[in-house]
Formats: C-alpha cells, sequence, structure tokens
C-alpha cells in the first residue's frame, strides 16, 4: 500500500459521519481517567480498516447512538412530565 492510499484510508474514518461518535466515547473515557483504553481505541481509528478493527467500532457507535436515542426520550418524557 502506498503511503498517499494509507493516508487516504486514514483520512477516510476520521470523516466519516459516524466517527464523531467514536472520538466522543473516547473523550468519555478520558475524562473518566481510562487512557490506556481511550489510546487503544486510536490505534483502533488508524487502522480502521481491518475488520476486527471494523467490529470494534461498529460496536461502538452503535451503543452510543443507542445512548443518545434513549437520552432523548428521557429528555422527551422529563418535557412531558413538565407540561
Amino acid at each position: 500500500m502506498s503511503t498517499k492510499q494509507n493516508h487516504q484510508n486514514h483520512n477516510e474514518f476520521s470523516e466519516s459521519p459516524l466517527a464523531p461518535l467514536f472520538y466522543q466515547f473516547i473523550e468519555t473515557l478520558k475524562s473518566r481517567s481510562f487512557y490506556k483504553e481511550a489510546e487503544d481505541l486510536l490505534k483502533v481509528a488508524e487502522y480502521h480498516y481491518l475488520p476486527e478493527n471494523r467490529n470494534i467500532i461498529t460496536r461502538i457507535i452503535i451503543e452510543m447512538q443507542k445512548a443518545a436515542i434513549s437520552d432523548e426520550e428521557n429528555k422527551f418524557e422529563q418535557l412531558l412530565s413538565q407540561l
């Protein structure tokens, strides 16, 4: 793989519309002092094109989406109870 292709592959994930959820999870880990785990996930993102890394990234993104939806439902229920 040429350097240009490798660079494109690296940028490909960071430009994905779902990448912010993955990086948000990493920031959450760091904020709770899970620095080693966060560092490991940054390495996973670097090699996102490997099948095992895609599986890890996909599972994290799915869980982050579930959490976002759950949070939105809770906010909606709180708003309804206030009304």
